[in-house]
């Protein structure tokens, strides 16, 4: 009889140590299986070397126009917009998207002084309309997204030259498909990687070399339009 308590003992002594990595386990698990799906237009947001969330770098102001632009909207109109006409006044950089073209303008007031043929959302995941300033910019990211469950999961290792103008939409290069001139993306604007690094250049304010993320400021973002 004492040699089986001595064993009841034991095993519940060992029970009660095991017990805090049980919990432990089941907590890993437990967080693992709630974790939200990844939206599907979403990009990871992940800059290759920094952590998220990575603290973003404002940039300096410079004269800008702060014109307030009316941002999602199901039909812009170049011609009539107020933030297009005041940058075309004050010669202020913009960036016109053109969905039905496949195209890209940047312009310096009335002065178009660069174009670009690119690829914009398919008919599934379309592009958003309307007028928008650069919200976040980085020199490379990657970027994943879909569900693996639905079978539409991507992952894209050193996506370069990744501008924001509306929540996860944005300019930046492409090294998985040369079909420019033809939708082909998930809402984003795909552009040859050299097209996306001089636009990324020209575009203000002006990038300080730096990895990680670059955050312009409420004046000095960059206007862009995107119309059918």
């Amino acid at each position: 009889m004492g040699y089986r308590m001595e064993k009841i003992v034991l095993a519940l002594a060992f029970g009660l140590l095991l017990w805090p990595v049980f919990l432990s386990g089941t907590a890993q698990a437990t967080d693992i299986v709630n974790l939200p799906p990844v939206p599907f237009t979403k990009a990871s947001m992940a800059v290759r070397g920094v952590e998220p969330p990575a603290p973003l770098r404002t940039a300096q102001a410079i004269p800008a126009v702060s014109t307030d632009v009316r941002g999602r909207m199901a039909a812009p109109d170049v011609e009539t917009s107020p933030a297009v006409a005041a940058a075309r006044t004050s010669g202020e950089k913009w960036i016109e998207v053109d969905l039905s073209e496949q195209k890209v303008y940047a312009y310096e007031g009335v002065e178009r002084v660069n174009e670009f043929i690119v690829s914009t959302g398919l008919p599934g995941t379309p592009t958003v309309t309307g007028e928008f300033r650069m919200w976040v910019r980085t020199p490379m990211q990657d970027m994943s997204g879909g569900n693996r469950a639905s079978g539409n999961y991507y992952y894209l290792k050193d996506v370069q030259w990744v501008q924001y103008f509306y929540q996860s939409y944005g300019f930046h290069g492409t090294y998985w498909h040369n079909n420019f001139g033809q939708p082909m993306s998930r809402g984003c604007v795909n552009m040859t990687i050299d097209d996306a690094k001089w636009l990324f250049d020209w575009a203000f304010p002006r990038w300080d070399g730096e990895s990680g993320w670059f955050k312009p400021t409420d004046e000095n973002a960059t206007l862009v339009i995107v119309h059918e």
